[in-house]
């Protein structure tokens, strides 16, 4: 590492710019980094963040062929200069699989830079975040149009990016495409996009993607402003013709109680669906109900996440009382929900008879001999 440290302080100043102390830091504590980590809110680099010169400098170093796999430059407000710096670094390398960006300033032109390496011959970039920048239809339109011919990529974030119908309609034609779609990308997140009224184009276009994409195993569709026919939409023409998606994360829509018959269809009848994230929609019972209907029977569901969705004392203790009966469930969350008296002992008793097995963020006590819950804080789905 001596030597990539040496040669990082040489490219700084050629480019006239101060080397990133973290980095340098890193680099003399260990003779084996794999790992670059430059997120912007570390405490060294959150009054300094990492700057576009710094980057080309860096990328520079990093671009011979080097041990490092992951690279992190996320929350540091970088512009479309720096993603062209990637971009380069991503055809130079022939090691470097992970790439953070998310939350900085990249737009429309750095995200063409980005796609235009994405295709480049001999590219091994498997992971690339773009989540929470500017880059709007146009770039993600650019990122979708690399998509049919990157073989590498498999996991791709570009959650709140101010994507509209257009692009969205883009990425899910680069992935639905019937005899000449994406076949490498297996993680994909949209979530957030910008979608100004009730739009069924873009669920029509998830759809289709859904029902002729054969690798896609997780899918992030959250804020989405989805709602119950929309739902009805999504599992009749593409969740159920699905066979490979695994994680599917429906958080903050607008979806209600009578969504309920379609979530229990969507569990009882996709039998690979191992994680669903329904949290901050407004289910209440109903939908509670209906998914503790199907809860015992499908050994396939892991992990279920329904905070905040306003349920009531009749949901939380339908879903305690089958608890005992859904020993395959490794992860339920249910803080957010009107936690009242009946349902705070029917979840203790379930918890009690779970014996640790079951992750939840709740945790029962007593009081005066009456059941109570507090929150617990535990990793995210």
């Amino acid at each position: 590492m001596e030597e990539l440290k040496n040669t990082f302080i040489k490219k700084c100043s050629d480019f006239a710019t101060k080397p990133i102390q973290k980095l340098l830091d890193d680099l003399s504590a260990s003779s084996d980094v794999a790992e670059i980590n430059l997120c912007g809110s570390h405490k060294q680099l959150f009054n300094s963040r990492v700057q576009p010169m710094q980057v080309f400098a860096l990328c520079e170093a990093l671009a011979p062929d080097t041990n490092i796999v992951t690279l992190d430059l996320s929350t540091n407000f970088l512009n479309d200069m720096a993603a062209q710096a990637v971009a380069g670094l991503i055809k130079a390398s022939h090691t470097l699989k992970f790439i953070n960006l998310g939350s900085n300033e990249i737009g429309p032109i750095g995200a063409g830079h980005l796609a235009s390496a994405l295709t480049a011959p001999g590219c091994v970039l498997q992971a690339l975040s773009l989540g929470s920048n500017p880059l709007e239809d146009a770039g993600v339109m650019s990122l979708a149009g690399a998509l049919a011919t990157a073989t590498s990529l498999c996991a791709l974030d570009i959650s709140n990016v101010r994507v509209g119908v257009k692009g969205l309609v883009a990425v899910c034609s680069a992935l639905g495409a019937e005899g000449g779609g994406n076949t490498s990308v297996q993680v994909l997140d949209i979530g957030a996009p910008v979608i100004h009224m009730q739009q069924d184009t873009t669920v029509l276009s998830i759809s289709r993607m859904l029902a002729a994409n054969t690798t896609l195993t997780e899918l992030g569709l959250s804020k989405h402003g989805l709602v119950d026919s929309q739902l009805e939409t999504l599992v009749s023409y593409g969740l159920l013709r699905n066979s490979s998606l695994t994680s599917l994360d429906l958080r903050a829509n607008r979806l209600s109680g009578f969504s309920g018959p379609q979530l229990e269809r969507l569990v009882a009848d996709r039998q690979r669906l191992a994680s669903l994230n329904l949290a901050h929609n407004m289910l209440g019972d109903a939908g509670a109900l209906g998914l503790a209907r199907c809860l015992p029977y499908c050994h396939w569901l892991c992990a279920l996440d329904l905070r905040h969705n306003n349920i009531g004392e009749q949901g939380l203790v339908a879903l305690a009382e089958v608890l005992p009966l859904a020993g395959h469930l490794q992860s339920l969350l249910l803080w957010g929900n009107q936690m009242g008296t009946a349902a705070c002992r029917a979840l203790a008793d379930a918890l009690e008879q779970a014996g640790g097995s079951l992750v939840t963020d709740i945790r029962a006590y007593e009081v005066d001999g009456r059941a109570q819950v507090a929150l617990v804080d535990v990793e995210e789905l």
